[in-house]
């Protein structure tokens, strides 16, 4: 192991996080759509920048904090992809101030009133439609609210009615490929009813979509104008499942020291817990929860996915790896592994930092 590593620490490989933004940005051109990825996966200034030196110029972000971080590096173009929390709205007029063009998300006829009335600038909002995941948006087949909404933000002068706005968080959730295209086609389908049944109120409204699964395996994005993936700039166990990505697209891993061994039952301690990866799991074959997987890290880079071990649970600071025996007699106490995560974003957000096999030191918000 080329770098100093004595605690968790999340390693980043460089060359497959920026293979995973061209291929995001091929994909975007192959389909006639704008890219104006999600940040909140990476939350780096310094992994932004990669963005901005391929053209990217719109960014996604997950929060009025994040709109900020990114504004302070020259970012002015920025969609807070959150229902908007009306207690910011200061906050938000002082990014507008500084010359940062704003696109919120509403949901509700009393927030777009609200920010009619206390808006110190214009800017662009998108309505957030609700099209079976059930989490946040104006559900599809309730136009009556849709059109009240659409019809008070046309009223404003302070504000324009950009779009609609779909994350399908159902992808995440799908049995495979095909499952993921037929919800997309389904969602096409509903959003662009919605839009033509508003072009008396505007001609000019844009459909963004914001999944990873999706927008990365899609094969017909016909009546999208935008989308706005995040987890792509990674990856992660979840997208590999999927089959939404290949194992070597995986751009990060935390690196954990071995700290104890249990030959009884076979597991090995690691340092590397709930902390570090969140309590998000998947389920092997056997329908066994599972929080990781190992991989052995090597001069530039870590190996594929080890056979017979797996992260099978976790704590605070504590992760056990179930192993076979061949690799418990293998791994050594004060060794350092590698653990692909289920979910990158929370990963990233946890650890707070990422060193490449460079080692350089990149800044998480």
């Amino acid at each position: 192991m080329p770098l100093n590593i004595s605690r968790p620490t999340l390693l980043l490989d460089s060359e497959k996080m920026e293979h995973n933004i061209d291929k995001m940005i091929r994909i975007a051109g192959e389909h006639e759509v704008r890219l104006v990825p999600h940040f909140k996966t990476h939350q780096s200034k310094e992994i932004g920048s990669v963005f901005s030196e391929k053209g990217i110029e719109a960014i996604t972000v997950s929060s009025v904090e994040m709109a900020e971080y990114f504004a302070r590096s020259g970012w002015k173009d920025i969609t807070i992809a959150f229902p908007f929390n009306r207690l910011e709205t200061t906050a938000v007029n002082t990014l507008m101030e500084n010359g940062v063009r704003m696109k919120l998300l509403v949901t509700d006829i009393d927030t777009v009133n609200y920010l009619a009335k206390h808006l110190t600038g214009a800017l662009d909002l998108l309505i957030e439609i609700d099209t079976g995941y059930g989490r946040s948006g104006v559900l599809h087949s309730d136009q009556e609210t849709l059109r009240t909404i659409a019809e008070a933000i046309h009223a404003s002068p302070k504000l324009n009615f950009y779009g609609l706005y779909c994350h399908l968080g159902n992808t995440y959730h799908a049995d495979g490929i095909e499952e993921i295209q037929k919800l997309w086609s389904r969602t096409i389908e509903i959003l662009n009813a919605l839009r033509h049944g508003l072009k008396d109120i505007s001609t000019e409204l844009k459909i963004r979509m914001g999944d990873t699964p999706g927008c990365s395996v899609v094969q017909d994005m016909n009546g999208v104008d935008e989308i706005g993936p995040g987890n792509f700039v990674f990856y992660d166990l979840v997208m590999n499942y999927l089959d939404v990505c290949t194992e070597d697209e995986i751009a990060v891993a935390v690196a954990c020291p071995v700290v104890a061994k249990h030959e009884d039952r076979m597991e090995v301690v690691i340092h590397g817990g709930a902390v570090h990866f969140s309590k998000d799991h998947l389920f092997d074959a056997e329908e066994q929860k599972f929080f990781g997987e190992l991989v052995i890290l090597e001069e530039k880079g870590w190996s594929s996915i080890i056979e017979g071990a797996k992260l099978t649970s976790i704590s605070q600071e504590h992760g056990i790896l179930r192993v076979t025996e061949e690799l418990f007699e293998t791994l050594r106490i004060g060794d350092v592994v590698g653990i692909l995560p289920i979910h990158s974003c929370l990963t990233a957000n946890l650890m707070r930092s990422y060193i490449s096999f460079d080692g350089q030191k990149l800044e998480h918000m």
